[in-house]
């Protein structure tokens, strides 16, 4: 009897380590796009019914951590990873469908924009911290996670799996642990890789990727949660020795602490996934990479199982998985609170965001915070949220940091012909009441110059409207754009043209990517030319100048997605004008008449042009560009005056700088066809054919 009795107290004391009642931790490092292998071990570990009862995260595990935390499954993930939607994330590109087309300034070539901020009274050179834009991926956590954290109520042992992640205090160099709080912010501390991504700051704390301090948080999982045992997934990154010249991996193992990528034996199991042929970006291998962790956790499963004797019920997981789901809120905001900013900015940051009633869904939200987002006062603009279990409605609160008040771009056109130019722009941005933008630029080259100089200003009433008044001065030199810099034109025409140009505009919204715009301009245009290839230096041209006013209106949609060699999007332009001036035409010492000449004109003109790209396949793009014009514009009084002062078709950028008389006329309608080839995201061959067709071709007698 004492046998039986002391054998049955016995078995008793075993239970918890006969496995019904251990609990499993999982464990996932860091490792940018080789973490995909995570969602991988995830699923082998799903399909052999190994449970997860807790989960830590660093960086890339971070986010997978935290997706599974909140109810998303491998293949919820999988879909996600794969989407359009991630790809742009990842790359801080604002789908063109929502860029705020009325917010935009004028597109310039600058390719260095330099931002300067006033620094104890001087205005010094702001460095950027981030190579990518931080406002697609905040949007993205916040939609996300905040669902999940709603039925958490901020406490993350409550979401569907007990979650942590590890972010870096990079004033101090130690980790930060989340186990509260808002679950998409401390996730985005997690991932945030410096020089990437910007860093975020919470409780007065700077933030960076927890990678750079604990890549592998076993040792959180085993302080916060003590499970009865660990599987880690690591992404081992070898330690190389630096050599002289590579100076990314020198500055790597400067900023990273070295890690112990093995979690000890009597703790728990490590599974490693090779992964290391994989870049630290490659998402576009998901497949491969995803496949490497699964297979990786299938070869060691059956030592998982030795040493795991509990089983969760596949079924049963996601039953729960979906009843915790259902649980999550419905996404839609009511107070808006924006900090960051002073009161009369936060006064325009809220304006800004428009909604017909007093509640807004996360659709509505999405439009307007890109609209935000596209305003040149703002550079940031990191949304949070709280649950409201009162109202049942989220509260959105918006961290707006201020763009800096002085830009310089630099940019330019260079190219093998003898025809390049130059660029620098410099934008002053006032930002309270009533938002200002001062701009003036200058453009310099042997075919094109000019200068620039005018204001936008901003008004956020119930219909928003802008204010544009400009000075332009344009000068287009023909005859040395006709020099190529490997095969002379021996007869190039020689004309030049000087514009100078007052312009006031005001703009209203049509819609995201479009706007209306009317106003008027007084122009004084003068061209010097010779109505003949013979001449000599001796002489002197012919003279014409056009001094008139403009009224116009037009309607523009825009949405490409990029600003020069579109392969995406579509662009529609109307515009109609009624012109009324006066031509004067003083003749040269090459001329047949010597007589001076004055003209009055008046009449109306209306384009529209059309452009737009369709995706074929996964190698092919089409593209169809049309441009109509009409107008009821008389002759000026010699053939080459009123070529110069026909409308111009220029459907390649050699053809802007080129005087081409069979591309000009009073009336025409072009067209023309593109077949684009892609060879990577940043590069791409394209094929274009173009038509043009004048209902009157002006002819020399």
């Amino acid at each position: 009897m004492k046998k039986v009795i002391f054998c049955f107290i016995l078995c008793l004391y075993m239970l918890p380590f006969l496995g019904f009642g251990q609990k499993v931790g999982l464990v996932l490092s860091g490792g940018g796009a080789k973490g995909l292998a995570h969602i991988g071990v995830i699923r082998a570990l799903e399909e052999n019914n190994i449970p997860i009862d807790y989960i830590t995260g660093t960086s890339m595990g971070a986010i997978i951590g935290g997706l599974y935390a909140a109810g998303y499954s491998p293949d919820e993930m999988e879909t996600l990873f794969k989407s359009e939607d991630f790809k742009l994330w990842f790359r801080g590109i604002i789908p063109p469908r929502y860029v705020y087309y009325f917010k935009k300034l004028d597109e310039n070539p600058s390719f260095i924009d330099l931002d300067f901020a006033r620094n104890e009274d001087k205005m010094k050179l702001a460095l950027p911290t981030n190579i990518i834009p931080p406002g697609q991926i905040d949007f993205a956590f916040m939609e996300l996670f905040s669902p999940a954290n709603a039925v958490a109520e901020n406490n993350f042992n409550q979401l569907f799996v007990p979650f942590r992640c590890v972010a870096t205090d990079i004033y101090l160099n130690k980790p930060i642990v989340f186990s509260k709080g808002d679950l998409g912010l401390a996730v985005r501390a997690s991932m945030t890789v410096p020089f990437f991504f910007k860093p975020i700051e919470i409780d007065s704390v700077l933030l960076f990727d927890g990678g750079l301090v604990n890549n592998f948080p076993y040792d959180v999982m085993h302080q916060d949660f003590k499970p009865d045992i660990m599987i880690g997934s690591a992404i081992d990154f070898k330690d190389k020795k630096p050599k002289r010249d590579d100076l990314k991996l020198q500055i790597w193992n400067m900023m990273v602490r070295k890690t112990n990528y093995l979690i000890p034996d009597s703790l728990g199991i490590t599974i490693k996934s090779p992964v290391d042929n994989f870049a630290f970006l490659d998402f576009e291998r998901f497949d491969e990479i995803e496949n490497a962790g699964y297979k990786s956790t299938l070869a060691q499963i059956e030592d998982i199982k030795s040493r795991i004797s509990r089983r969760s019920d596949f079924d049963l997981l996601n039953r729960r998985r979906e009843e915790f789901r259902s649980k999550s809120p419905t996404m839609v905001f009511n107070n808006i609170q924006v900090s960051g900013v002073d009161a009369s900015q936060r006064y325009y940051v809220i304006q800004s965001i428009r909604h017909k009633s007093k509640t807004f869904d996360l659709e509505e939200l999405r439009r307007e915070y890109f609209k935000i987002l596209a305003d040149d006062k703002i550079k940031s603009l990191l949304p949070t949220t709280d649950y409201n279990k009162n109202t049942c409605f989220f509260d959105l609160q918006l961290k707006a940091e201020q763009q800096k008040p002085l830009e310089v771009g630099v940019g330019g056109y260079f190219s093998l012909s003898d025809v390049n130019q130059g660029y620098i722009g410099l934008d002053y941005r006032l930002f309270n009441n009533l938002p200002i933008t001062i701009q003036t630029n200058i453009h310099i080259g042997k075919f094109y110059s000019s200068f620039m100089v005018g204001s936008r200003f901003n008004f956020t009433t119930k219909q928003p409207f802008s204010l544009d008044l400009y000075f332009i001065k344009n000068r287009f030199n023909y005859f040395s754009g006709s020099t190529e810099l490997f095969f002379e034109d021996r007869r190039p025409h020689y004309v030049i043209r000087n514009d100078d140009n007052i312009q006031f505009d005001v703009s209203f919204p049509a819609k995201t990517t479009s706007k209306w715009e009317a106003g008027i301009n007084f122009v004084n245009q003068s061209n010097e030319y010779y109505q003949t290839t013979k001449y000599t230096q001796n002489d002197e041209p012919d003279q014409t100048t056009f001094t008139a006013g403009n009224l116009h209106a037009h309607f523009e949609e825009k949405a490409f997605n990029k600003k020069q060699y579109p392969t995406e999007g579509k662009m529609v332009k109307f515009e109609a004008a009624y012109i009324f001036g006066t031509e004067k035409e003083d003749p040269g010492s090459t001329s047949s008449n010597n007589l001076k000449f004055r003209k009055e004109h008046q009449y109306i003109q209306l384009e529209l042009i059309y452009e737009r790209y369709f995706k074929t396949s996964k190698w092919l793009t089409l593209g169809i560009e049309t441009d109509s014009y009409f107008s009821s514009k008389k002759l000026f009084n010699n053939y080459t005056s009123s070529l110069i002062s026909a409308n111009n078709f220029s459907p390649t950028v050699n053809s802007t700088i080129r005087y081409l008389p069979y591309l000009r006329a009073n009336n025409y309608v072009a067209g023309g066809l593109k077949a684009i080839v892609p060879i990577s995201p940043s590069a791409h061959i394209r094929l274009e054919g173009f038509y043009f067709q004048p209902f009157e071709e002006l002819l020399s007698t």
